[in-house]
């Protein structure tokens, strides 16, 4: 089912890439948003340009997804109905297993996992309860590629698929549905904040974002895909067809994958 005219938009990590991104394509319906990130300068600059994009209304606010009570304050503040449920809000993280030191492990996994779950945990019956509504849980193609040096990265963002299938499984004859967004590298500003054990991984990983498409596109083709109540959207062609791949043959995904990232930390 596609979002109605002027939908009613709840936002995480809207403080800057793809939130914004997001946001500013949702304004451009008309939408009423709640706009949510740990940044409060980058999230009040987000609503002002939404406003500015066509948002009938635009209010931010301080959300830290790792905290369940700050997504309860979230959704306490929202207006019925809500149509649309983003849970975005995301970090970075890449090291080999044994070397990324567990304090970044749970520091990626209560942000990227436990975010999308408090997100899903707070609002999902919310939605239930109002007989309809959309969730875009923001995974990674990480989540599905599971590439070498980004372990943590990679379980928590097949969490946020794993969680996003079951979700659906469970809504499946109920007129709320589920989408996951799984796109390969993309312009946006996550580097800043990533925790890497191995310098190399940090600028392999910020030349792949500077090379890819810009937040604008992944957010265009996200909310066709929530428009189109399509649980798996992959943007991009490269990221669709080495899924495929590994469907296919895993073991010789794995090797190839291995080979590569090697030759390319070379």
């Amino acid at each position: 089912m596609s979002l109605p005219a002027n939908p009613r938009c709840v936002i995480t990590g809207a403080g800057a890439g793809l939130g914004r991104a997001l946001a500013l394509e949702l304004a451009k319906r008309d939408a009423h948003l709640i706009l949510s990130d740990v940044d409060t300068n980058g999230v009040d600059e987000t609503a002002r340009l939404a406003m500015a994009a066509g948002a009938r209304s635009a209010r931010a606010m301080r959300c830290d997804v790792a905290k369940l009570d700050d997504v309860k304050a979230l959704a306490a503040s929202c207006e019925r109905p809500v149509n649309l449920v983003v849970n975005n809000a995301g970090v970075a993280s890449a090291g080999l297993i044994g070397e990324l030191p567990v304090e970044d492990w749970r520091w990626t996994l209560e942000v990227d996992l436990f975010g999308v779950i408090h997100g899903c945990h707070v609002f999902v019956p919310f939605l239930r309860s109002q007989g309809h509504g959309h969730v875009l849980n923001v995974a990674s193609a990480a989540g599905l590629l599971s590439a070498p040096r980004m372990g943590a990265y990679n379980v928590a963002k097949a969490g946020v698929v794993a969680l996003s299938e079951t979700l659906h499984a469970e809504l499946i004859d109920s007129k709320v549905n589920v989408t996951v967004l799984c796109p390969m590298f993309f312009q946006s500003n996550i580097i800043k904040a990533m925790r890497s054990t191995d310098d190399k991984t940090r600028v392999a990983a910020d030349g792949l974002i500077a090379k890819g498409p810009p937040a604008a596109d992944i957010a265009k083709a996200a909310l066709r895909a929530v428009d189109r109540g399509e649980l798996y959207c992959v943007p991009m062609a490269d990221g669709r067809w080495i899924w495929r791949l590994k469907r296919a043959s895993p073991e010789v995904y794995a090797r190839i994958a291995g080979n590569v990232i090697k030759r390319a930390l070379r």
